[in-house]
């Protein structure tokens, strides 16, 4: 996600409106969009989307919002990021909703420690109904891949809370996550 400070820049005139602005940003990040968008397409069990296709669906869905201000790279990461997830999400939810046969696990091209999105999201929205802090954090740390300094600077927690709570959001997304019975 490195893609240098200098795009804040970009990130505040585009927020003014400067479309020629967007365009620069876009090119700057497409790398690490890219990037992030790999690590998304990771944890899908079903992929639905190439690569290359999901960043451009998040940057059409990025141009339709207006007066969208991002305080830095991070935010900026952390709502794209949160864009392709609801991308993602979306489609695996059509997919389920069109009755085919479920993704089976155990297949070859599932690899290991490959979740679910959908049951992944579903453990997020229960995560964030009892403690939102957690939730971000652990959205932050999967989908973004933020380190423990950067979450803490956007949630305003030093880094060793971070960590603290990282460890409550992890034990409780694997419970949600873990076959039953």
């Amino acid at each position: 996600m490195n893609a240098g400070p200098d795009i804040t820049e970009f990130l505040a005139r585009a927020a003014n409106g400067d479309n020629a602005a967007m365009d620069a940003l876009i090119s700057k990040v497409y790398a690490s969009l890219h990037q992030l968008a790999h690590r998304q397409r990771a944890r899908e069990v079903a992929h639905t989307v190439e690569t290359t296709a999901l960043v451009h669906e998040a940057y059409l869905a990025l141009a339709k919002q207006s007066g969208l201000a991002f305080a830095d790279r991070e935010h900026f990461y952390a709502y794209m990021s949160r864009v392709m997830r609801h991308i993602l999400v979306d489609r695996a939810r059509r997919k389920k909703a069109q009755k085919r046969q479920p993704v089976d696990m155990a297949a070859e091209d599932a690899g290991p420690g490959i979740v679910d999105l959908l049951a992944l999201d579903e453990a997020l929205d229960k995560l964030a109904a009892l403690n939102q802090r957690l939730a971000q954090i652990a959205e932050l740390r999967l989908f973004v891949g933020l380190s423990n300094q950067e979450i803490g600077g956007i949630t305003g927690v030093t880094a060793r809370t971070v960590e603290r709570d990282w460890l409550k959001a992890r034990t409780f997304l694997s419970g949600c996550l873990l076959p039953t019975g």
